[in-house]
């Protein structure tokens, strides 16, 4: 309601005490005081002798009609001055349906402090968040005593009622610098949840005033138009009267900013000996065309030279415009790299002249193949090495050795003849793969059974490939009897020449094939959308050369039928061995494998046909023809899907985000001796304790969240010896979303549609806040001033009215 409404004279602003309750009994009491002084006063008319009395007596009639009626205007005057004087002396207010925040009545207020780094913007060499700041402790200044108050910082999203007004300005100086943060519009959420219980927190008899203050530059990044309809409704949860919102707006109408909007690298992982090409987007707003020179340095772990690191672009930018530029870097050592890329001439706002970037430089990832000979591994073996991703070791089932540790790899090296054993930790591999084990449940004289030294391996998050053998040299019960890996039991070895299946039908082939020569895939859209056929999805959509693994597919003739599928295994494909869905064999079964909590951890993939090199006449399917890539599309989808694509690895997240990082297979061995070595934390921020992580025996991977991922920098995990031996180091960088940059405002209405209208003000610097506390909360106005000069005229016009009406008569 404006000024223009309901208006009222409230008697506010004079002390509740038995001094006033005088002051108005006198004033009432002085009202009569003129109608005594009246009748003292009063003259009576003057009897004269006249000869023509009847006109006497019409004049006698009309001079005391005028009499009476001056007396009573007189009258009147002086009860409307000593009344005029007492209201004076009370010195009321005019006041509004609106918050009197200089009143004596407490106010429950939600302060609400936009800490998103766009508030980092300097003005007059004082960032957006400080001015926020001062305001909100002038906002505490004025607030009557024991207001209940409650500070909302959009980074945390935590809010309480704060003891008293000195707490309130404790919690604003607690924050020092800009920081991830949520919208405003979430902040606002929880402080509708304060004042729904306000009045039950506090212990207030009364209902309280309602005040939600929030302080914010008005970016598009802080304002979430989709919720608005949310908010209202929890707005209407809180009881009568309902907050009054005031929006104090520090951002600029015409900002200008020059920043690094984005750094990109596809893939963030790759091998030895490649480039690592870094794309560097920059943008720029407001003002006119500049030249910005972007300075990369590197800072790897390892003791390089740092300007051999260090590449410099400059970059001619409009308003308006955003440019890349490309960094190349050679050369680069095996290991984690992280990389700083800042703007050579800061500008108003600093977040952005910084982004940060973390990569890795790395050997190809190892797969194991285990097998009773290793010449039947000869094409599986070869086909991994087709991509350079993923390389293969094979060895025979004799050469895993359990130890206290954990199981060992044990094989001689390349040199011929071998001059030592090399071990390595059987968890240190990303896939393990039993191909062509004849009985996989065979006991070693020593080490137990080959089961016994795969499941420590998948309790701790290993994933196995298990390719059974021909028939004639499987032992089912060998594999069978391990219900805790196997997806299923082995059955029967099924051929398509025995069964009826439909004909098979492919793109490239010009007319359908009899499926008892071989069965295909049953591929379609529902199967293509399992994270393993999601790459014959995009290839198809691509149309590359790898497209032919559908336009030529392989055909199947001879497959393991599997029984007694386990409760938690499914099928991810089917052979098209029969019309109905339901009635068809599984190609390929995975399960997942729980750890000793009950909680996933590792993976096996069952595969129902042979993928060795069998005797001709004995195939039982063309997967190995050279006529398609199929030979190494189809290795490349098994391992891929386990270990995941190193095209998919990020080591780059945005502020706020939660980081999930692996530990390493095999490099930290939980022994006595390193069990209470703890992870140590390095970045922007990190202090004390939040520094150190001790993870626990069985942990597979860190979880770092906010408000550590808060700032944006690189980060360094590192577990050290106490002689300093490196045992593990891996890293992440975090970065400020580019939406923060764009400093362009939210339109106005999109916020008045939740606060209502002229709810935001845009505050001057020069102002004080006691000058738009006036405008935005509608102060009530001091009358005593204008009392004060209505009485002197008052008595001024009383005495000119006095001095007429008994002035004498000339005689």
């Amino acid at each position: 309601m404006g000024w223009a409404g309901a208006l009222s004279i409230g008697l506010q602003g004079g002390p509740y005490n038995s001094s006033m309750n005088t002051i108005l009994i006198t004033g009432a009491a002085l009202v009569g005081l003129p109608i005594l002084l009246h009748l003292i006063m009063k003259q009576e008319p003057k009897r004269l002798t006249f000869p023509a009395f009847r006109f006497l007596k019409q004049k006698l009639k009309t001079n005391q009609r005028k009499l009476r009626l001056r007396h009573f205007l007189l009258l009147a005057l002086r009860m409307l001055l000593i009344a005029l004087f007492c209201l004076t002396l009370y010195q009321p207010t005019f006041k509004s349906d609106r918050l009197n925040i200089r009143g004596e009545q407490p106010i429950a207020t939600v302060i609400i402090l936009d800490t998103t780094p766009s508030m980092g913007y300097l003005v007059n060499n004082e960032t957006r968040l400080a001015e926020a700041q001062r305001r909100a402790r002038e906002l505490l200044d004025e607030l009557p005593e024991k207001s209940p108050v409650a500070i909302v910082d959009t980074a945390e999203l935590i809010g309480h009622w704060l003891p008293d007004l000195s707490a309130a300005r404790r919690r604003l100086d607690e924050r020092k610098e800009t920081t991830a943060g949520q919208p405003v519009t979430s902040a606002l959420a929880v402080a509708y949840q304060l004042l729904a219980k306000v009045e039950q927190e506090t212990d207030s008899p009364d209902p309280l005033p309602k005040l939600v203050v929030v302080l914010t530059d008005r970016t598009a990044a802080c304002w979430d138009r989709s919720r608005t309809e949310d908010l209202l409704q929890l707005r209407e949860t809180i009881a009568d009267p309902k907050p009054v919102h005031v929006v104090i707006d520090f951002g600029s109408d015409s900002p200008t900013n020059v920043g690094i909007v984005a750094v990109e690298m596809k893939p963030q992982v790759i091998g030895r000996d490649r480039p690592a090409i870094v794309t560097v987007r920059l943008g720029a707003i407001g003002g006119d065309g500049t030249t910005v020179q972007a300075t990369v340095q590197a800072k790897p772990w390892w003791n390089a030279k740092p300007e051999s690191f260090v590449a410099t672009r400059d970059v001619a930018l409009a308003a308006g415009q955003t440019r890349e530029v490309v960094f190349e870097f050679r050369d680069l050592k095996t290991g984690l790299h992280q990389v700083e890329f800042t703007l050579k001439t800061p500008d108003k706002l600093a977040f952005d002249n910084s982004r940060y970037l973390t990569f890795y430089v790395g050997e190809t990832r190892r797969i194991l193949t285990i097998t009773d000979d290793p010449r039947a591994a000869t094409f599986w073996q070869a086909a991994h090495m087709v991509r350079d991703e993923f390389s293969c070791l094979v060895v025979t089932p004799d050469q895993l050795v359990r130890s206290p540790g954990g199981t060992i790899v044990t094989y001689p090296p390349d040199a011929d003849p071998p001059s030592e054993t090399v071990t390595d930790d059987l968890r240190s591999f990303e896939v393990v793969c039993l191909l062509n084990v004849s009985n996989p449940q065979q006991a070693h004289p020593t080490h137990g059974t080959l089961w016994d030294r795969l499941r420590p391996y998948l309790r701790s998050g290993g994933k196995l490939i298990i390719i059974p053998g021909p028939d004639t040299a499987t032992d089912r019960d060998g594999y069978n009897v391990a219900t805790d890996i196997m997806p299923g039991k082995l059955g029967r070895v099924l051929e398509t020449k025995n069964l009826n299946p439909p004909p098979q039908t492919a793109s490239s082939w010009p007319a359908p094939r009899d499926g008892k020569n071989g069965v295909i895939w049953a591929i379609n859209d529902a199967a293509l959308k399992h994270p393993m056929l999601q790459p014959i999805a995009d290839w198809r959509q691509q149309k590359t050369d790898r497209v032919d693994v559908l336009a030529n597919p392989r055909t199947t003739r001879k497959f393991w039928e599997v029984t007694d599928q386990d409760r938690s295994a499914s099928a991810i494909v089917y052979y098209l061995d029969a019309e109905k869905p339901a009635d068809r064999h599984p190609a390929i079964l995975e399960r997942p494998i729980l750890d000793n909590d009950n909680k996933p951890a590792g993976k096996v993939l069952l595969l129902t046909t042979r993928m060795d090199i069998p005797p001709a006449g004995e195939e039982w399917h063309d997967y190995w023809k050279d006529d398609s890539t199929w030979f190494a599309a189809f290795p490349y989808l098994l391992v891929r899907y386990l270990a995941g694509d190193s095209a998919d690895a990020n080591f780059n997240y945005l502020t706020g985000a939660t980081v999930r990082v692996p530990f390493p297979r095999g490099r930290i061995v939980r022994n006595p001796e390193h069990a209470k070595l703890p992870v140590v934390l390095d970045g922007p921020g990190i202090t004390g304790k939040d520094a150190l992580i001790l993870p626990g025996s069985d942990q597979l991977e860190l979880t770092i969240g906010p408000p550590k991922t808060n700032l944006p920098g690189n980060f360094l995990l590192s577990v050290t010896t106490d002689d300093r031996r490196v045992l593990w180091r891996d890293g992440f960088s975090v970065n400020v979303p580019a939406e923060e940059s764009h400093l362009q405002k939210v339109p106005l209405e999109a916020i008045e549609e939740l606060v209502g209208p002229e709810r935001v003000f845009a505050i001057e610097r020069q102002s004080t806040l006691r000058d738009w506390l006036n405008v935005a909360l509608g102060q009530p106005i001091d009358l005593f001033p204008w009392l004060l000069i209505a009485v002197l005229i008052l008595f001024v016009v009383e005495g000119l009215a006095a001095n007429r009406f008994y002035r004498q008569p000339k005689r």
